[in-house]
């Protein structure tokens, strides 16, 4: 796991004040599910800071432990193969196509006493490697809540909720609250962002799209019934209003490029909050864009000097048995790094 040691005044005061009001962090997540083209699932990463993710595969085989402080080392039943924020992974794929993606939430409540082995941090890696299909995924979440993970440098939690998504277009958002999960199940939950409670953000939709009108009058003048910009509640919206008028892709990659156009890409230098009296902002850091059937990835990756578009395949990397961290923030890269990824290993 890389090690953290410095992390910025600015993300430890948006850390603070997230406890008590809506969280400067942000993501987005969608889901498309097409008829003759497979299924498709993009994220965004929002952050405060740059956290210089690494593409990580863990072979079927490996072990780990499901807590970073606690010593329950399992094996994995799968291959896991994704992308890490401050070590951990928050964006990944299992070798049987179940896909899981970490997002901020700030109303996160884990019940502190909690003594579950699980990890809130490690979670997402823990469910993919024992399972392999959304359905045995929602069975196991009402097995308790993960305890409560700590970034090392970072002197509070960092509070998220995920989502799971498999080649069926099956989907299922979760939350925790009290300690206790909220599980949204079912292909019509395409669409993450952050706080507030899901039910809100579902609420929220339901009220706008009075305003839309019939989808084939819907034009450039739509008011889409948002009333500020990057925060969560509008993103939503935002989301949900542009991936429905997506039409069946041609292809694999202009599928890729179809769903992560339809993503809130947070502008670099955007104004977001203030915070002991400087004015505080955020960024999208990076885009995942996966088809889950073939594996095929593209990774936009913006933030100082580096500014990278790469594609590798999950199914090749996962393919050759390496255990892998290879930096995906590098500048320069750019092409297919399927390979280079795999020597880098060996």
């Amino acid at each position: 796991m890389m090690k953290r040691s410095i992390i910025s005044t600015a993300l430890i005061g948006a850390l603070t004040l997230s406890a008590i009001a809506p969280a400067a962090q942000a993501c987005t997540r969608i889901l498309w599910k097409t008829q003759d083209h497979g299924t498709f699932v993009t994220r965004t990463m929002d952050w405060s800071e740059q956290t210089h993710p690494h593409l990580m595969n863990f072979p079927a085989g490996s072990s780990y432990l499901t807590h970073s402080e606690k010593s329950n080392k399992v094996t994995s039943k799968y291959d896991v193969t994704g992308l890490t924020t401050y070590g951990f992974i928050t964006d990944g794929v299992n070798s049987k196509g179940l896909s899981g993606n970490v997002l901020y939430d700030g109303e996160m409540d884990l019940a502190v006493k909690s003594s579950n082995k699980n990890g809130s941090l490690t979670y997402l890696r823990n469910m993919l490697s024992q399972y392999q299909s959304v359905n045995e995924v929602v069975a196991a979440i009402n097995e308790g809540a993960p305890s409560i993970e700590f970034v090392e440098g970072v002197p509070i939690r960092i509070a998220l909720h995920i989502s799971f998504q498999d080649t069926t277009g099956d989907s299922a958002i979760v939350e925790w609250r009290n300690g206790k999960p909220q599980v949204w199940h079912g292909k019509q939950y395409t669409v993450m962002t952050n706080q507030p409670g899901y039910a809100q953000h579902l609420a929220n939709v339901e009220r706008s799209k009075r305003g839309w009108g019939e989808k084939d009058k819907q034009w450039s003048q739509t008011n889409l019934g948002t009333g500020g910009n990057t925060n969560p509640e509008d993103r939503f919206i935002h989301a949900t209003y542009f991936s429905g008028h997506l039409t069946e892709p041609s292809s694999v990659i202009n599928g890729i490029l179809k769903l992560d156009s339809t993503s809130f890409k947070i502008p670099h230098d955007a104004p977001n909050k203030m915070i002991n009296g400087k004015m505080a902002g955020y960024a999208t850091e990076y885009s995942v864009n996966r088809h889950l059937d073939s594996g095929e990835t593209v990774v936009r990756y913006q933030w100082g000097d580096a500014f990278n578009q790469v594609q590798y395949n999950v199914k090749e990397i996962q393919k050759s048995g390496e255990n892998i961290a290879f930096d995906i923030s590098k500048p320069g890269l750019s092409g297919n790094i399927t390979q280079t990824v795999i020597n880098n290993a060996r």
